[in-house]
């Protein structure tokens, strides 16, 4: 499974684009007033401008060379920022053997930088920039509705890593451990790892190798594309 396109919807398109492109420094694929799109690697992400009424948070993390994540942390540290949990600004997943460190962009998005040790390539140098990152290695798909979105993203090959049973109130990894690649399926009113901010239901389109398109309304509906 590949991430190959996700839309995301935003409510200041233009103080995302600056983030997003100048102070990051994500190619600008295009864009007009309401909406941009980035190339991310081997992926692109849309941000499309929503009404200030509708409420929504995301978190998705960007595969980076297995070999730069310190690299990349202290690049994200004087651009952005990190955050901390427990005293740390980084940490190990033993299950996925991946080095992870968090950052916000200004609505409030949890962005990661995912370092897979087994899966992700090791590139010959000893410096990061942003031309760096490999694509999407995660993105949430927020739901109260856990079992029927989990049991219809199965129906298409997208099952839980490592044939885990799904949980109701826990975050759920789907998708195969070598792809590097994950959706990611949680209830709403969780509170996301390194942060204070809680998990809502909130309007995403994600595109699965180049084939498929998962589309979540603002209610917690999934709906299944095939294109």
């Amino acid at each position: 499974m590949k991430i190959t396109r996700v839309k995301l919807v935003v409510h200041d398109v233009q103080k995302m684009q600056q983030f997003y492109c100048e102070q990051m420094g994500f190619a600008l694929v295009k864009g007009t007033e309401d909406y941009f799109t980035i190339a991310v690697g081997d992926s692109e992400m849309t941000f499309e401008k929503i009404s200030s009424q509708i409420q929504k948070q995301y978190h998705f993390a960007l595969n980076i060379p297995n070999n730069l994540f310190q690299q990349a942390k202290d690049w994200a540290n004087l651009r952005v920022g990190l955050l901390f949990s427990e005293g740390q600004d980084e940490v190990y997943f033993q299950f996925l053997k991946a080095y992870s460190c968090y950052f916000y962009d200004p609505e409030g998005n949890i962005v990661e930088f995912i370092s897979r040790q087994e899966v992700n390539p090791k590139l010959n140098t000893t410096t990061f920039s942003i031309d760096h990152v490999l694509h999407i290695g995660e993105i949430n798909l927020t739901t109260d509705d856990i079992f029927p979105v989990a049991g219809e993203l199965n129906e298409y090959g997208i099952k839980p890593i490592n044939n885990k049973n799904i949980q109701q109130d826990s975050l759920n990894f789907l998708g195969n451990y070598e792809d590097g690649a994950n959706i990611l399926v949680g209830p709403s009113d969780r509170l996301w790892y390194f942060s204070d901010k809680i998990a809502q239901v909130s309007p995403i389109c994600i595109e699965i190798n180049d084939t498929l398109q998962l589309i979540m309304d603002e209610k917690g509906h999934l709906t299944v594309v095939k294109l």
